[in-house]
Formats: structure tokens, sequence, C-alpha cells
């Protein structure tokens, strides 16, 4: 039996099942990477509205934002944000300075935008009952 014509038709079948494995794991490592990012935006944005102002209505923001920090940040992220929950919890408060400058160049390296300065101005617009505005 003459097997050299089937050594092609061998090669495309392995060369076919390597692609098909290869283009499977990068699929899910950008699925995963996706679904990092999606929800330490969501954890920044959280943490952002809580770091100027903070009432009874955004616990559960914060809370929230820690665990999803927990959960998918990086090594710092996790020492960053327990260190926040530690001091918050002993003093009733904390600064999230660190932790969100942290995340914002992280975030903005995972995404491939240009890095920006360190500081960051929060916008906090209060309406005054007695003027109206």
């Amino acid at each position: 039996m003459d097997w050299q014509p089937l050594v092609p038709l061998g090669s495309a079948v392995i060369g076919g099942l390597v692609v098909h494995l290869l283009s499977g794991r990068r699929d899910r490592a950008n699925k995963r990477k996706e679904q990092r990012v999606t929800y330490l935006i969501e954890a920044y944005r959280r943490l952002e509205e809580c770091s100027q102002q903070f009432g009874a209505a955004d616990k559960r923001k914060l809370e929230s934002a820690v665990a999803d920090i927990q959960l998918f940040g990086t090594p710092r992220q996790v020492d960053l944000v327990q260190r926040f929950a530690s001091d918050f919890a002993a003093k009733g408060g904390a600064s999230l300075d660190d932790l969100l400058s942290d995340l914002r160049t992280d975030l903005r390296a995972e995404l491939n935008l240009e890095a920006v300065p360190e500081n960051v101005v929060h916008l906090r617009i209060t309406y005054d009952k007695d003027k109206g505005t």
C-alpha cells in the first residue's frame, strides 16, 4: 500500500487540530481579559463615586467594588484594596487615591491607551436646596 498520498492529508488534519486548539485558547484568554477589564472598570467607577462623598446608599457600591477588585485585581490592587478596607473598618474612612490611581493606570495599559498624568480631578456637582441650584 502506498502511504505517500495520505501524508499531506494527515498533516492537514493535524495542522487543523492544532490551529483549532490554539484559537480556542486565545478566544478563552480574550474573553477572560474582557470580563476582567469590564469588572475592574465598573469597580473603578463605583469607587470613584464614593471617593468624595459617602452616604448610606453608597455602602453597597463600596462593598461590591472591594469584592470585585479582590476577585479580578492584580496582586498589588488586591493588597491596596485590603489595606483600604482595613483602614476604613478601623477609622471609619480611608483614602482611595493609591487604589484609584493604580486601577486607572493598569486599565489604561490593558486598553492600550496612552499614559496620562497621575493626578486626577473628581468633579462633584452639589445641589443647594436653598438657592435652587
